[in-house]
């Protein structure tokens, strides 16, 4: 079994920062991601989105920004491995257990969550050729904008997310629809008027999907009905983008009695869990005394708050706040 001072669970922004602060502080870590590539949301559902939050790069897209997060991480030699997917932690005298994939396999003095708001799973529609075209011209997120180059494509949704994507592709493609099931579009008003201003786009609102028709290989029309009329309409579509939200699962340890607040991790100033040890960070983690923004920004302070009152947990005599990064000697 292999032992390490800190166990990081998660390989999103939050892990992956949370990996290059425990390298700042000379701390032994693994970083356990359940997925087959590090990163999280940001490289699974924003690739090719601009990324706004991140303090001192103006705009940044997704795929980019988890590039440089992994290479980050990385800086001081750091373990990362995935395909990882942490089933339990178990207290074993001073140290805990980490179950992977049902397997205990290692043992650490302190873990870190990471988790995220939990595993996503994106909402599907449940119609008719729904499944059979999934990833054949039926999606839940953009990854390759050139893949809707010259294609009129269906967004269903109304949302931020659904004219997000939207927006992303407009410029390769023929014609997007955006469909969706209630009156009025709920996205911003600025992304609306983006898309608009095109003239390549049509929202449909009080609409709902009957049916997505395709020749077995490809989409070829979406089936749509009126809310309230009934009245039906075959749009010639090339793709379909399903952006109606995420259905989360939240994250939980079944050995350990951590305290949460509305399904999220309870944590103290110093991102400390009740279980000693045990600490949390980013969107996983709520303090009970007040709110916590949900930005990129803030998921960064949160893991260098947690690193340094763990390398504080693992060693007492340390201080709390590590030497300045720019008087270390990089390779």
């Amino acid at each position: 079994m292999e032992e390490y001072e800190l166990a990081i669970i998660g390989g999103g922004p939050t892990g992956l920062f949370s990996t290059f602060c425990a390298g700042l502080r000379d701390i032994k870590s693994v970083t356990l991601e359940a997925l087959s590539e590090a990163s999280g949301q940001i490289l699974k559902f924003y690739p090719v989105k601009d990324v706004l939050d991140v303090p001192g790069i103006p705009s940044i897209k997704g795929m980019d920004l988890s590039k440089a997060l992994i290479t980050q991480a990385k800086l001081f030699g750091a373990e990362i491995t995935l395909n990882s997917k942490v089933t339990d932690v178990r207290k074993d005298g001073e140290n805990f257990l980490i179950e992977v994939n049902g397997e205990s396999k290692y043992k650490s003095k302190a873990v870190l969550i990471c988790t995220g708001i939990g595993s996503l799973r994106p909402t599907k529609i449940n119609v008719p050729g729904e499944d059979i075209y999934e990833e054949k011209g039926v999606y839940y997120s953009v990854i390759d904008r050139e893949a809707f180059s010259g294609k009129t494509v269906a967004v269903i949704g109304g949302g931020d997310a659904g004219f997000d994507w939207a927006n992303q592709i407009i410029g390769s493609c023929k014609k997007i629809y955006i469909v969706e099931y209630m009156q009025n579009v709920k996205a911003m008003e600025r992304s609306v008027n983006d898309l608009l201003k095109t003239g390549k786009a049509e929202i449909l609102t009080s609409f709902e999907v009957k049916e997505i028709i395709g020749d077995g290989s490809k989409v070829s029309s979406l089936k749509i009905a009126g809310v309230k009329t009934g009245e039906v309409k075959n749009l010639a579509v090339d793709a379909v983008i399903v952006a109606i939200g995420h259905k989360t699962e939240p994250y939980s340890l079944k050995s350990l009695d951590i305290e949460l607040v509305n399904k999220k991790i309870k944590v103290d100033e110093n991102m400390s869990t009740n279980v000693p040890g045990i600490y949390a960070a980013g969107d996983c983690a709520v303090f009970s005394s007040r709110p916590k923004m949900g930005l990129l920004a803030v998921c960064f302070s949160d893991a260098y708050m947690a690193v340094n009152n763990i390398k504080r947990y693992l060693n007492p005599a340390s201080s709390v706040f590590g030497e300045h990064s720019t008087n270390l000697k990089l390779g």
